[in-house]
C-alpha cells in the first residue's frame, strides 16, 4: 500500500470535497491501485462506478476497496461496515487530508486466495494449489517438508511425490478446469505449479509475487511441462 500512497492522496485531492474511491487489485503478482469514479448522489457517501469496477475485475483480482473521509476521521461508518461485510472485501478508509488509515475487515472474507504474500513452505505455489482445489472440494493432504531450491538438488517433488501419492493422472490434450499445471522454469526439474481456471486463465503463486490469476499464454505456456487431473 505504501508504494501507492501518494497516488491515492492525489486522487482524494482531485475528488475533494467529495469522497474519493478506488480499489487495490493484483495483476500478474503485483499490487496495483485503480482510482475510480464516485457516482453517489450524496456528497458524504461513495459508490464506485459499476462499469469501471467490472472492467477492473476482468483484468485483475480486486482485493480491497479504498475510499476517503474528507475532513473527518478514518473511523468506519455503519454503512462502511455493512457494505464491507456484504462485499466480503477489506475496506481501506483514509481520513483526508491527514491520510490516517483504518482497515475494516469483513466478517467473512472473499477471495482469500488472491493477494497472498509469498513465503516458502507456508504461502507458496504448492499451498496455493492445495487451497484453491480445496475450495473446489478437491482435498489434497498436507505435504511433506520440501527442501528449498529442490530442483537444484535433483529432487522432483511434483511428479515423484505429489502426483503419484495424491490420485492425479497425467493427461494429454485439452486442459480442463481444476487441472493441475506443472511448470519447469529455467530448470531441468519441475519447480512450479498452478491450477487451470478456464478461458486461458490459471491461478498460481510465484516467488516474490502475490498470488493471482494470470494468462497461460504466451509467457507461461512455454514453461508448461505437465497437466494432471484428479482421478479418485
Amino acid at each position: 500500500m505504501q508504494e501507492h500512497l501518494e497516488d491515492i492522496r492525489k486522487h482524494f485531492e482531485e475528488c475533494y470535497p467529495r469522497e474519493g474511491c478506488g480499489v487495490f487489485a493484483v495483476v500478474k503478482g503485483e499490487s496495483k491501485w485503480y482510482p475510480c469514479t464516485n457516482v453517489a448522489e450524496d456528497k458524504d457517501d461513495f459508490i464506485i462506478d459499476s462499469t469501471e469496477y467490472i472492467n477492473i475485475s476482468h483484468r485483475a483480482d480486486i482485493v480491497a476497496i479504498v475510499h476517503s473521509h474528507p475532513d473527518a476521521s478514518c473511523t468506519p461508518s455503519p454503512a462502511d461496515i455493512k457494505y464491507c461485510n456484504a462485499i466480503g472485501l477489506p475496506y481501506y478508509i483514509f481520513s483526508y487530508p491527514n491520510m490516517e488509515l483504518h482497515i475494516q475487515e469483513p466478517e467473512r472474507k472473499a477471495k482469500a486466495l488472491y493477494g497472498r504474500t509469498y513465503e516458502f513452505g507456508t504461502n507458496d505455489c504448492f499451498e496455493a494449489m492445495r487451497d484453491y482445489l480445496s475450495s473446489q472440494d478437491i482435498h489434497i493432504p498436507a505435504r511433506k517438508a520440501f527442501e528449498d531450491n529442490w530442483w537444484d538438488k535433483d529432487l522432483d517433488y511434483f511428479t515423484d511425490e505429489m502426483i503419484k501419492n495424491y490420485n492425479y493422472v497425467r493427461v494429454e490434450g485439452n486442459i480442463q478446469k481444476n487441472d493441475v499445471l506443472i511448470f519447469t522454469v529455467q530448470s531441468n526439474i519441475a519447480n512450479h505449479c498452478g491450477v487451470y481456471l478456464g478461458d486461458d486463465l490459471f491461478f498460481h503463486h510465484a516467488e516474490n509475487r502475490l498470488s493471482c490469476r494470470e494468462n497461460l499464454y504466451p509467457f507461461w505456456k512455454k514453461y508448461l511441462t505437465g497437466v494432471y487431473r484428479y482421478a479418485p
